[in-house]
């Protein structure tokens, strides 16, 4: 500092020297001298190192210790189309806006917090709410375009790293929050973006939790090993403040007040215990390019509709109207392998060189608890699933990939993916088969990016998108009871999106 002030200075006598005179000059020096006296009185005590730390700070208050704020915003125009057994169709064509606002702040080299807030909504208002809160339900809130377009919390967590565990040279990371739990492995490929945690064949539903991953990679030798252990809570098994107060009908007195139990806050709600999830991911190789993926989880106390009494044509549309209620049935068990290739061979071509490829078996099993039903059987049944894909850099268009993918599912196939986004059903739900085809295409680099797709969904039995009771039994679709049900045989859905990412 004290040789700047010097340096200073020296180069303002220098500029006076060039355009003074003698009795002018010792003047200007006098002044000067002053100047610099008085400068140094004011410098006295300063410690360089100091301001240098106050420096930094500032400038990690400005640029680094925030939260940093990103947008994807997609405007997409869908096609929707059913047919029954019976020959009757319908279609129906929606617009829908959705905006994702994720957020991400690093306090730490090993902690990180990382949140997202979703806007999903159709254009307008929607003409029929009845049965909305289904809409609502948290395992598919952020997938399904809500009539009020609600700014909602999709995902909020933090992360810690470690180095080692236990002393072992095993890095590690321990997260807890509302997960990334969508779009996972294998089905983020058609959603054009990074996979999240879960292996997205069985698992693609949203949900609070916590997960802890172990590299196993440097302790065993094998590329890319790693174990992550996950659990969650789909329902919690407590009621809300003020539940035994409900608007209601009192001696045929309208707009009052209902008032029933103990006033009793977050109490357990009757017939009901939590819906939990447990299960783990295992990789055993992963080089880059070839990898194996696994996973395993039980959950526990599924709901499910539970038909009540003979179906009637309450609705007068000629179809047989099933009334139930809703209610936890049982627990489940699945599983899922899935293989995959990033890149076929070694140099055979630029276009096999960046081709995916993959295939995958999942599987599931009922286990109906206290008498229920589960599926509409009080038996354990097992479902099976077949899901195979790949995707390409298209030769005919710059900057756009091509993918193709295939899906089968079982009688009693039934999987987690409530919150897969297609309007028309969940394709790896499909107790029959799902074709699906694909291009995405950079517009403006990864800025602005477009999507045309095409799902074709052919079912053999009905409940492919139900829960876990009744509501999911599976009927043949071309069978007496499908066709007195008007079962739906035929889904397709087209789809045309433009999507901002910064």
């Amino acid at each position: 500092m004290k040789k700047f002030i010097m340096l200073s200075a020296a180069a303002a006598m220098t500029a006076t020297i060039g355009f003074a005179s003698d009795s002018d000059l010792r003047a200007e020096l006098e002044a000067l001298k002053k100047e610099v006296s008085v400068l140094k009185k004011q410098t006295k005590g300063l410690n360089a190192k100091r301001l240098k730390k106050q420096i930094s700070q500032l400038k990690a208050a400005a640029f680094n210790d925030n939260i940093k704020w990103s947008v994807d915003f997609r405007t997409a125009y869908d096609v929707i189309g059913y047919k029954d057994i019976n020959d009757n169709s319908s279609w129906n064509q929606i617009f829908s806006n959705r905006l994702w606002l994720g957020m991400g702040y690093a306090p730490t080299g090993n902690v990180v917090f990382k949140g997202l807030i979703s806007y999903y909504k159709a254009y307008g208002q929607m003409t029929n709410t009845f049965g909305a809160n289904f809409n609502y339900f948290d395992w598919i809130v952020n997938e399904t375009p809500n009539p009020n377009g609600e700014l909602r919390v999709k995902e909020a967590y933090w992360l810690y790293f470690g180095d080692s565990f236990l002393g072992a040279d095993i890095p590690w990371t321990a997260s807890f929050g509302r997960r990334p739990a969508t779009d996972g492995l294998l089905a983020s490929y058609r959603e054009d973006q990074n996979p999240k945690s879960p292996l997205g064949h069985i698992i693609n539903t949203e949900f609070d939790g916590a997960s802890f991953k172990f590299d196993l990679s440097n302790v065993t030798g094998i590329s890319g090993m790693y174990f992550k252990i996950c659990m969650g809570r789909g329902m919690t098994n407590a009621s809300i403040r003020y539940a035994g107060i409900t608007p209601g009908f009192v001696y045929g007195v309208s707009n009052q007040l209902v008032i029933s139990g103990n006033g009793t806050d977050y109490n357990k709600v009757p017939g009901y215990e939590s819906t939990d999830l447990a299960g783990f991911i295992f990789v055993p190789y992963d080089d880059g390019q070839y990898s194996v993926h696994t996973t395993a989880f039980k959950a526990w106390n599924l709901p499910g509709i539970v038909f009540a009494g003979t179906p009637s044509d309450v609705t007068g549309d000629g179809v047989p109207d099933y009334q139930g209620n809703f209610m936890q049935v049982g627990d489940m068990y699945g599983g899922a392998i899935s293989l995959l290739a990033q890149g076929i061979g070694d140099g055979i071509s630029d276009m096999l060189d960046d081709t995916n490829l993959f295939v995958s078996f999942a599987a599931s099993k009922t286990d109906p608890q206290d008498g229920n039903s589960m599926l509409g059987s009080s038996d354990k049944k097992t479902g099976t699933s077949v899901y195979a894909g790949a995707n390409w850099p298209c030769q005919l268009i710059d900057d756009a990939r091509i993918g193709v993918e295939y899906n089968h599912g079982s009688q009693y196939w039934r999987s987690f993916t409530y919150a897969e986004d297609t309007l028309a059903g969940s394709k790896l739900a499909t107790r029959g088969d799902a074709y699906e085809i694909w291009l995405n295409k950079e517009l403006v680099g990864k800025t602005l990016t477009a999507q045309v797709r095409y799902t074709y969904m052919d079912y053999k039995y009905t409940g492919s998108n139900g829960f876990f009771a009744d509501g999911g039994a599976p009927v043949e679709v071309d069978s007496a009871q499908g066709r007195m049900m008007g079962a739906i045989d035929k889904a397709q859905d087209i789809r045309v999106y433009v999507r901002y990412r910064y």
